[in-house]
């Protein structure tokens, strides 16, 4: 682990644009970084959610998060050592 990047505990799922959102920080500078829930799904080898798992949505992403977080970690520490920031200044992973 990259010791210049640390990543923080305070992940959230925003129910409308359907993605996790996490913060890193990096040299002093906070940064976003953001995870769709299809990815996840992607990354947990999941093809569809189950009913249950729709209606509790909110857990549901933040636990397949949890599961890979180490493997987030990592995708989002390359994006940003490859200064990958969107124009709003985020961190966008998605499948390359």
């Amino acid at each position: 682990m990259n010791q210049a990047i640390i990543f923080s505990d305070n992940e959230q799922y925003n129910i409308h644009s359907q993605q996790v959102e996490f913060q890193a920080q990096s040299q002093g500078a906070l940064m976003s970084c953001v995870i769709s829930l299809s990815y996840l799904q992607k990354l947990n080898k999941i093809t569809e959610l189950t009913s249950e798992q729709c209606i509790n949505v909110e857990k549901t992403a933040l636990t397949l998060f949890d599961n890979v977080r180490f493997d987030i970690e990592d995708l989002a520490e390359e994006m940003i050592n490859q200064q990958a920031f969107s124009e709003d200044g985020k961190v966008y992973l998605h499948k390359a």
